[in-house]
């Protein structure tokens, strides 16, 4: 379903939780790596957690690139939108090796990968991603982290993320997990 759905939109929907009725597989793990999200299992319902905004993008397929789709499925379904494949996975890698603090301009990102900047955009785009999403997602998945693992002050985390003020960093980190750092961090103690 994920599949499918990012396919019609054009882009990878980042996820935020996914649940599963079953118990644990052996390779349960590998779950977390595949989708780029928590993972939990036996829980009462099967379920998929996005962004609510994502809910607002057009469909960008229309009746032929069904049929073109519909030709490559299921592997297609599968593979594309993976959390880990591609050059999006390169860009995801760089950025991980700096502090958000440090990380480049999409143009000095571009240099650095040696492609044009049109191009690293349109084969960022054939992934589902921009690189305003993988920052978005890489500072989320910071964020989660810092805030369960630490008592950290937010101002602190806010900056270590690359935030110019706390205020920022509450806007984002609301809109990534409909709560605030604070309650976030209550809730996952």
């Amino acid at each position: 379903m994920h599949g499918i759905t990012c396919w019609l939109v054009g882009r990878r929907i980042p996820l935020r939780q996914v649940d599963f009725r079953c118990g644990p597989p052996g390779h349960g793990a590998d779950y977390r790596l595949f989708f780029g999200a928590p993972v939990r299992f036996n829980q009462t319902e099967s379920r998929l957690a996005f962004d609510a905004a994502f809910l607002t993008l057009p469909a960008a397929r229309g009746e032929r690139a069904l049929k073109d789709f519909l030709r490559g499925a299921p592997a297609n379904i599968l593979v594309r939108y993976r959390h880990d494949q591609g050059l999006a996975a390169r860009v995801k890698a760089r950025l991980r090796a700096v502090p958000a603090t440090a990380w480049p301009r999409f143009e000095d990102l571009a240099r650095q990968l040696r492609l044009p900047a049109s191009t690293l955009r349109r084969r960022l785009a054939d992934e589902g991603q921009t690189y305003r999403d993988i920052k978005d997602e890489l500072r989320r998945v910071l964020a989660e982290a810092l805030l369960r693992e630490g008592s950290k002050p937010v101002g602190e985390i806010a900056a270590a993320l690359g935030f110019s003020e706390p205020s920022a960093f509450h806007r984002a980190f609301r809109k990534w997990t409909a709560q605030s750092p604070g309650a976030y961090r209550r809730g996952s103690a």
